[in-house]
């Protein structure tokens, strides 16, 4: 027996087994990575910090003469409640591993797309006021607002990231800006006073509408699993608190009656907060 050429063949046949080895030695994270993904979140909207606040200049006339001039004011905290709801999400980035630790350091910036409403009708925002002229005296009344809608989308999130890597993925957290599209609508605003009886002094009812990027901050936490050395799914969790909008709102009547007139402006602001919690899966590719 040739036991070079046998020795030889033993060493090929162990080739194998010791590129298995290897391979199984090498942890299935790459160690630094760029990566992008999509998948899906569920999100919970919240519009509970809401605030309507309402004014009126009137100039009274009764039969044709001038016999006062009156304005009130006041405003309402409507809570708009919450809406729950899944979307799409996109997400890119990077990591980078802290010489030869297991911490890790990166960025994420993310687009959830949401499409959350908070929605209330019939909303009062009372009025207390005065009038002076030929006549004078003080009066109650309100704005009844017919429908009241406040809605977000359109999130994009920057968020820096540190974590810990266990071998076949991280755990990270980390917070940063978000900006957000709110989009918010008066639907049907009339304007009553309580005087020798109830006046729709505003006349045609007024429609008013806003859409605004507001800026927001943003904290997540999440935990990232590899499937393959280029594929990793990601799992986190997010809470997001935008700035609250405000918008004014202004509207001139002149309301005719059989004996009495009115004619004036009436206006005011509406501010919109939505801050939103999402849960979000999406399936990444690193480069």
């Amino acid at each position: 027996m040739n036991y070079r050429i046998f020795g030889f063949a033993l060493c090929l046949a162990g080739l194998p087994l010791a590129a298995q080895a290897q391979e199984a030695s090498e942890p299935l994270m790459p160690a630094n990575g760029v990566f992008i993904g999509a998948g899906a979140a569920l999100n919970k909207a919240d519009f509970g910090n809401q605030d309507l606040f309402g004014f009126g200049v009137s100039d009274v006339y009764a039969l044709g003469f001038w016999v006062a001039n009156g304005q009130a004011a006041g405003s309402t905290y409507p809570d708009l409640g919450n809406e729950t709801g899944a979307s799409f999400v996109l997400q890119g980035g990077f990591y980078r591993t802290i010489n030869d630790t297991p911490w890790i350091w990166g960025a994420k910036f993310s687009y959830n797309s949401l499409g959350l409403t908070g929605s209330r009708d019939n909303i009062l925002i009372p009025q207390t006021g005065s009038y002076s002229g030929e006549i004078s005296g003080t009066f109650n009344g309100n704005y009844l607002l017919q429908n009241y809608k406040v809605e977000i989308e359109h999130q994009f999130a920057l968020v820096p990231l540190i974590g810990y890597s266990f071998g076949r993925g991280f755990v990270y957290g980390g917070a940063g800006p978000t900006l957000s599209r709110v989009n918010s609508n008066m639907n049907g605003l009339i304007g009553f006073a309580e005087l020798d009886h109830r006046y729709d002094v505003s006349g045609t009812p007024g429609y008013f509408s806003s859409s605004d990027w507001v800026w927001g901050g943003t904290a997540t936490v999440g935990v990232t699993y590899f499937l393959t050395r280029n594929w990793f799914l990601d799992l986190n969790y997010s809470y997001t608190a935008s700035s609250t909008v405000t918008n004014k709102f202004l509207n001139q009547f002149d309301t005719v009656y059989p004996t009495v007139e009115f004619s004036g402006t009436s206006g005011g602001n509406y501010s919109a907060t939505a801050n939103n919690q999402a849960v979000a899966l999406t399936i990444n590719y690193v480069f």
